[in-house]
């Protein structure tokens, strides 16, 4: 019976040539290659920009929250949004959500900055570099 994990043994040299696998690239985190030298300093300063990302959450319940909101997404950070006081299925209270959600999206096209509903419940804004 022949193992699967038995080495080959034979001393003779093959003619096949070898195939060498390459990895896709991760980035920062991708093993080192002879092809391509990264400068650590560049990538120590991604790091720490890295870490300089918080994700705040706040109760939104009128105009006056959205000031602080564009802050947050100004310093580059992500922000949920209770949005449950505000779409509790009253016209008027809907209305203002929606009012608050255009000033959101109007102060923060410069950043080109994301909006997205979680549930009915919730709500995120993120800045562009992060992907849905």
């Amino acid at each position: 019976m022949r193992s699967l994990f038995r080495r080959n043994r034979s001393t003779e040299s093959s003619e096949e040539p070898t195939i060498q696998r390459t990895l896709p690239s991760l980035g920062l985190f991708s093993p080192a290659s002879e092809s391509k030298q990264s400068d650590p300093t560049y990538d120590i300063k991604r790091l720490a920009e890295l870490e300089q990302i918080f994700i705040r959450t706040r109760k939104l319940e009128s105009l006056a929250d959205v000031p602080e909101i564009v802050s947050e997404i100004k310093s580059g950070n992500i922000v949920l949004l209770d949005i449950s006081r505000l779409n509790d299925g009253n016209d008027q209270s809907h209305l203002e959500l929606r009012r608050i959600i255009e000033r959101i999206r109007g102060e923060t096209r410069g950043y080109q900055a994301e909006i997205a509903l979680v549930n009915d419940g919730c709500m995120i804004v993120a800045p562009s570099f992060v992907s849905f």
